[in-house]
């Protein structure tokens, strides 16, 4: 049985050379069924084209405001049917169907840098989760980090109960960290020396099932 292969891309800009450059290239070598992309500064109305060449043909797309956000679910459907359930700039939830698989739920997460807003994404995420009754794979960013091994920051201004409170959040969903391999933090404001700080927001959160 083939697995399904899906790419989660906080990618900082879709509409660049680079990006559709590394696309391509990334396609080469997985053949991607799902993409998603976040961040992406752009309109899908101006990249639409560009995914359909590579065979992505449908898609659930909720686009930046300006510059900031955006979450784009893309599928190629001779493979796998993605039915979405509900749409948000914080997240969007879609059913995955894929033959001789059982569905499972995928919600696509790009959590807003605003406290009150990434508290509102969580209450929708535990009623969501009080009532799933499928495999739920919750993943993105979620401008949020679990401990403090997950921060490198030269700066003093850290708060201690940040990490608890979204550990919290996670019990709360009964969700579980899949882990990772490679660099262990995915995030850098890009400054140097002392002024540079580095996280981990970004991860895959699943349930039981």
């Amino acid at each position: 049985m083939d697995l399904l292969k899906l790419l989660i891309w906080n990618c900082r800009g879709a509409g660049n050379k680079t990006f559709k450059h590394n696309l391509v290239e990334i396609l080469r070598s997985h053949k991607l069924e799902i993409l998603i992309v976040m961040e992406t500064k752009v309109a899908f109305s101006k990249m639409g084209n560009f995914f359909n060449r590579l065979g992505f043909t449908a898609s659930t797309i909720v686009d930046p405001i300006g510059r900031v956000g955006g979450i784009w679910i893309l599928w190629d459907t001779n493979h796998v049917n993605v039915r979405a359930s509900s749409v948000g700039p914080q997240v969007i939830h879609a059913t995955i169907h894929k033959e001789d698989y059982e569905e499972w739920v995928l919600a696509a997460v790009y959590a807003s840098p605003n406290p009150l807003l990434r508290d509102n994404l969580w209450t929708k995420l535990e009623e969501v989760a009080d009532n799933m009754e499928k495999p739920w794979l919750v993943a993105g960013d979620f401008n949020d980090y679990a401990n403090q091994s997950e921060r490198r920051s030269y700066s003093t201004n850290q708060c201690s109960t940040r990490p608890q409170k979204f550990l919290e959040r996670i019990n709360k969903c009964n969700l579980l960290d899949l882990g990772s391999s490679g660099p262990r933090m995915t995030w850098t404001n890009n400054r140097q020396g002392l002024a540079n700080t580095m996280e981990r927001l970004d991860r895959a959160l699943r349930n039981e099932d």
